[in-house]
């Protein structure tokens, strides 16, 4: 695990992130989710290489020791909203993220918040969304999203699509308030993103 500083991350050249960026991405994909590189008629659903990064980004984030009640207390993964998953998300359960045990957790509300360490806000909360980033405001929370303006908004880490494939915006400033430590080779892959700013 890294204990990289955010603030002092330099972002390298655009020609070698794509370069790292591939290299990182081939890593943190599961076997079977990069099949559409192999040239196979049929790609990996959107969602289920979005799963594959949520697993990954839980790898590459450090959360501070008082996040968890013990050394083996799992890291639990919420979703919050109406599930666009479905299995892929579900065979991660179990999984061993830096020690520790993976679950998975599917919230019907934002009240149930309080034992999550990874939260993916699902397209359906935009209405809500303003609430549940208030909610999470301070907490060692990392939030993860899909929809336009999350970042901006006050989320940390927003996945949009480029075209063909998954790109990444950060918001340093949110995660820095959680106390939590991204790695800088996950931010190498990011493009980073102010808060308030479209």
């Amino acid at each position: 695990m890294e204990n990289d500083n955010p603030t002092r991350v330099q972002v390298p050249p655009r020609s070698r992130r794509i370069v790292a960026g591939i290299a990182l991405l081939a890593a943190l994909l599961p076997a079977g989710f990069l099949s559409f590189a192999r040239g196979e008629t049929q790609p990996a659903p959107e969602y289920a290489v979005k799963a594959a990064f949520l697993f990954n980004f839980a790898k590459f984030v450090e959360w501070p020791d008082d996040a968890f009640a013990d050394p083996a207390s799992p890291l639990v993964l919420c979703v919050v909203g109406e599930d666009p998953f479905g299995d892929a998300l579900r065979s991660l359960k179990g999984k061993i993220v830096n020690g520790r045990p993976l679950a998975i957790r599917y919230l019907t509300t934002i009240e149930e918040l309080d034992r999550c360490h990874l939260l993916f806000v699902c397209p359906s909360e935009k209405p809500v969304l303003s609430k549940i980033l208030q909610t999470t405001k301070g907490r060692s929370i990392l939030t993860v999203g899909d929809m336009e303006g999350f970042t901006q908004d006050g989320g940390i880490i927003n996945l949009v699509k480029e075209e063909s494939r998954i790109g990444i915006e950060v918001n340093l400033e949110a995660a820095q308030r959680t106390r939590l430590k991204i790695s800088s080779k996950l931010l190498a892959l990011a493009k980073i993103v102010k808060p308030g700013r479209r």
